[in-house]
């Protein structure tokens, strides 16, 4: 049997979500496009989707997300965006999946109608539907995190994770503000003790890095 690698997105559940591009174009030519793109991700999905660790690559993208519970708080955000998609969520017609997908159509539509006025091209960016697949245990949660960050080394853009700029690795080692559910992540690496797990998701990055590439690679 086929393997569905278009998993239907529930409240609570945690996926490991990606794209890329049709016939390996470029989706990012330079630091604002990468930019952009995590500024549309945020407009689009903050209020609907956690964000646990991300990596934008030239040609596809990886993230690991929940989906949030669709409380009444979300609701009223949802009547914001006043689209057809969130009216018939607000009216249970439609489910939060179904919902989602239309936040990425908007989303690939949009940073594709802006990506082909400003490079000066025309068609389809993105290929259409992300691949979502349901993460079930702790530990895959941990091997995908590694795996995420690690993408840039695997594919011959970095030598080590904090060189690559356009993944979630150094939000995790910084003291700054984030969006990022980085307590969280630091708990499962530390079995519930933040300062440990700190200690624990670099061993495991780590260690990661020198995996057999048949190991260290998911794509």
């Amino acid at each position: 049997m086929a393997f569905n690698y278009w998993q239907t997105l529930k409240e609570g559940n945690f996926y490991h979500l990606y794209n890329r591009s049709i016939n390996k174009e470029l989706l990012f030519r330079k630091d604002s496009d990468y930019y952009l793109f995590l500024t549309r991700i945020k407009k689009y999905f903050s209020p609907y989707l956690d964000i646990y660790a991300y990596c934008l690559m030239p040609d596809h993208f990886h993230f690991l997300i929940r989906v949030k519970k669709v409380t009444e708080s979300v609701l009223i955000q949802i009547k914001t965006e006043k689209t057809v998609a969130g009216n018939k969520l607000v009216e249970k017609e439609i489910t939060i999946n179904d919902f989602i997908e239309d936040q990425f159509r908007r989303l690939f539509s949009s940073y594709a109608l802006w990506y082909n006025k400003y490079y000066k091209r025309t068609g389809s960016l993105f290929q259409k539907r992300p691949k979502r697949i349901l993460i079930k245990s702790e530990i895959k949660l941990l091997q995908l995190i590694c795996y995420i960050h690690h993408n840039p080394i695997h594919h011959g853009f970095a030598e080590d994770y904090s060189q690559w700029i356009y993944s979630s690795f150094n939000a995790f080692l910084s003291d700054q503000p984030t969006a990022l559910c980085r307590n969280k992540v630091f708990e499962w690496f530390g079995l519930e003790n933040i300062e440990l797990g700190k200690e624990l998701f670099l061993q495991h990055h780590q260690s990661f890095k020198y995996l057999p590439s048949e190991l260290s690679s998911l794509d």
